[in-house]
């Protein structure tokens, strides 16, 4: 049986985390964005549009993780955190410990991607 206290913990920890990172990016990309009112030429406007498709791409999946992270202390508040969503099996506490929002055991996993 699985800690819940313990992963609730580092679920509620990851997310304040990626928060914290989010607010820090937005923070960033105003700052870009004020720094870049002055003509660019194309290098420039083109290290501008890398970096802010880049800065995207990374809210993208942190924004994925944190809604991963909400399932999973969701999970814990109804009694399903630790129990693959595929074949019902407990899920490895040393995959909870490496990725505590994980709904799905090695084998599901392994067995989904190929």
């Amino acid at each position: 049986m699985t800690d819940r206290k313990k992963f609730r913990k580092l679920l509620i920890t990851k997310k304040e985390e990626i928060l914290s990172y989010l607010i820090r990016s937005k923070e960033d990309e105003d700052r870009l964005g004020e720094s870049t009112q002055e003509p660019m030429d194309r290098e420039d406007w083109a290290n501008f549009t890398l970096t802010e498709d880049l800065m995207a791409k990374l809210a993208d999946r942190e924004i994925e993780l944190l809604r991963a992270i909400d399932k999973a202390l969701e999970r814990i508040d109804d009694g399903t955190y630790g129990i693959c969503e595929v074949c019902g099996q407990e899920i490895e506490s040393e995959r909870l410990e490496i990725l505590p929002w994980t709904n799905l055991c090695s084998r599901c996993t392994h067995n989904l991607s190929g």
